[in-house]
């Protein structure tokens, strides 16, 4: 690239910006000297000042960036651009009493600006002054034009930070200073809801609401009524209040998101595409609408999109770490672990000692076998004394000593962690689960044994031992342990490792039954009714599968596996047309999946309505990948005949009688073996 003629100071800026997107360093540092010497005759100008920090911010040079901040900011006290170019840079490098110094400046003076206001607030939560974080609140109360606004601001801070009973104090407080006190009761409500009082709480709301006339503020508590209905299972009522508000106001954010949502579980993607593209021409920083158009994108099978969008929601939120999570697992999903570190660092910075967030940071320090960095984290966790995250440190070291040393040396670390604490259950399973891992069984059966005789009463601990004798392939005695504790137990889980242990010894009958006494203690329990479902398949009753699928699917139709299920039974096994729409319909999602049975589903799907060539893309990968398994095969076979591949579709053929064997019912088998005939005539 040519030198930038010295006067032309914005095609300087355009050069500069093309070099920090293609990340070219040299061409970076050139156009910053450049700027330095048009700095000389161009003393105060904001465009050179811009050059300058960000070329030495990238370039590590952070006390030159910040020298020239203070040069900017001296030339202009009263432009508040430079001091937010400042604070981000003191923000980035951690330094928390001169960021706190700076904030504390620009209050003074830009009484206005919230960017300041919020940073002083972070500094002292991050630093644990609760204290100065709420005099400053009510400092703000006192001298503000809206003090109903920052009272509520307070209140919030009070419940985040300090406590619920804190915040309801105030909130009692603030009832008796304003005349207009709906808010607050609403506030009170929001509060003893979440406290578990869940029927005074929607008694409050439909107080504030009912006979209410219409406005922008009826509708906001209309909306958080219609969430609290829908928390309670009161689906009905919820819908009915959000279809009121936009009644009303066809472009209430909150209500277009919560009705996005529902048409995102009814599988009217593009409807709810619509709602929030309205909600986002309002609020074009929603995170929120941005991570509900990425899954609606999602069930359209516009996986590109949806990542696009989980980006966009993250850097909205400014790296809040619900979306952060979001993205970085689906970056981890793809094998892209510098991405995934990089939203993760982010988010860490906005909220260190999150634990969700120094957990998958850990997972991607085990992936990439960073090991100096996992260990951070690990000791990061430690200074936390939630005992949640001292486990959470514990299990990061033992992968780390597992994945690095060998199994040996976790095995070691786990003995270690279980002779300093007596009651270390987690770490006796672990180690239990290690002696099996090394074929070491009898130990392990001793180790459970143990734990039962230090616990005899605990039926988590006779749950260890039955798993640990069905692993050690003692099928009786893990028989008659699980037996036990399913029949003792309302969890779920011990009834279906009961099931697992009868299917190993081919009882398939008692192992039904067994899934049918799980589900008449707990009714609708979505692994018990899985577990169902698959006996009902295999065993033919394919409308019976179904119903429970579609069962499912309405409780949780987030699930790419249940999705999948449904689809591929409805495309397989139903010829009508609206079961084929159907199944369309629910597999959507599928388009572009490397997963082989998901590929078989929608590749099949694709292939019923017609799409031969673009069913090939996923049936081909599919048989590839899934080889030993007959209907697979079979789908491929009926594709290559489509298309007038004949010699390669009898092979196919061929291949799905191998498979499946003589004895094998299932109608694809006996077609292929009727197409098999018809080519060769």
């Amino acid at each position: 690239t040519a030198d930038v003629d010295g006067a032309d100071i914005a095609l300087l800026a355009l050069e500069f910006r093309k070099s920090v997107m293609a990340d070219d360093k040299d061409r970076m540092r050139e156009i910053v000297r450049q700027a330095e010497e048009l700095a000389k005759t161009n003393p105060e100008n904001e465009i050179i000042y811009r050059i300058q920090i960000e070329g030495y911010m990238n370039d590590g040079q952070i006390e030159k960036a910040i020298n020239v901040t203070d040069q900017a900011i001296a030339a202009d006290p009263e432009e508040s651009v430079f001091y937010r170019a400042k604070m981000a840079i003191l923000a980035q490098i951690g330094d928390e009493v001169a960021l706190e110094a700076l904030t504390r400046d620009m209050i003074d003076r830009f009484p206005d600006d919230e960017q300041a206001r919020s940073t002083l607030l972070r500094i002292y939560t991050r630093k644990g002054d609760n204290a100065g974080a709420e005099a400053l609140l009510r400092a703000e109360i006192e001298k503000s034009d809206t003090p109903r606004v920052d009272h509520i601001r307070l209140i919030s801070f009070l419940q985040q930070a300090v406590s619920r009973e804190a915040a309801l104090a105030e909130i009692e407080t603030a009832l008796g200073v304003y005349e207009d006190s709906d808010v607050f009761v609403a506030l009170k409500a929001g509060l003893i809801f979440d406290d578990g009082g869940q029927s005074e709480a929607i008694a409050l709301l439909e107080g504030v609401v009912d006979g209410a006339e219409d406005s922008d503020e009826t509708d906001r508590y209309k909306v958080a009524l219609a969430k609290m209905l829908a928390t309670t299972g009161n689906a009905v009522g919820a819908r009915q209040l959000i279809e009121a508000v936009l009644a009303h106001d066809p472009n209430q954010i909150d209500a277009l998101k919560m009705s996005a949502d529902w048409l995102i579980e009814d599988d009217k993607a593009d409807e709810a595409i619509n709602a929030l593209r309205r909600a986002l021409d309002q609020s074009p920083e929603d995170a929120e609408a941005m991570t509900l158009m990425a899954r609606a994108h999602e069930r359209n099978g516009e996986q590109r999109l949806a990542q696009d969008l989980l980006a966009l929601a993250m850097e909205a939120s400014g790296n809040a770490p619900g979306e952060s999570l979001r993205f970085a697992r689906l970056m981890m999903s793809q094998e892209r672990f510098a991405s995934a570190e990089d939203a993760l660092i982010k988010s860490l910075r906005r909220t260190p000692g999150d634990l969700a967030i120094l957990g998958a940071l850990g997972q991607v320090y085990l992936e990439t076998e960073d090991w100096g960095r996992a260990n951070q984290v690990a000791d990061t966790m430690r200074r936390n004394s939630d005992v949640r995250a001292k486990q959470a440190a514990d299990q990061l070291q033992l992968q780390i000593l597992s994945r690095k040393e060998g199994q040996d040396s976790g095995v070691a670390f786990l003995e270690e962690l279980i002779a300093g604490e007596d009651d270390n259950m987690a770490a006796k399973i672990a180690l239990i689960r290690a002696r099996l891992g090394q074929d070491r069984a009898d130990e392990a059966l001793t180790l459970a044994a143990e734990l039962v005789a230090e616990m005899p009463d605990d039926l988590s601990a006779q749950f260890v031992l039955g798993n640990t004798q069905f692993a050690a392939g003692k099928f009786d005695d893990a028989e008659t342990t699980l037996k036990a504790v399913a029949a003792a137990s309302e969890n779920a889980g011990a009834t279906l490792q009961y099931v697992r242990v009868l299917g190993a010894q081919g009882k398939q009958e008692d192992a039904l039954a067994a899934v049918d006494a799980g589900l008449a203690k707990t009714p609708g329990h979505p692994d018990l009714l899985w577990a169902k479902a698959s006996f009902l398949e295999r065993n033919n009753d394919i409308d019976g599968a179904i119903a429970i699928y579609e069962q499912l699917y309405a409780g949780n139709s987030n699930s790419q596996v249940i999705a999948n299920n449904l689809a591929s039974l409805l495309a397989t096994y139903r010829q009508d047309e609206e079961s084929l729409e159907r199944a369309f319909t629910v597999g959507k999602r599928l388009r572009g999946t490397d997963i082989p049975p998901f590929q078989d589903t929608f590749g099949w799907i694709l292939f019923r309505r017609g799409d031969t060539e673009e069913a090939l893309d996923y049936l081909q990968p599919a048989a590839e990948r899934m080889s030993n398994d007959p209907i697979v095969q079979y789908h491929y076979g009926r594709a290559l005949e489509e298309l007038g591949r004949a010699s390669e579709a009898a092979a196919q053929y061929q291949r799905v009688i191998e498979l499946a064997g003589d004895d094998d019912p299932r109608g694809q088998i006996s077609d292929a073996k009727t197409r098999i005939a018809a080519l060769s005539e």
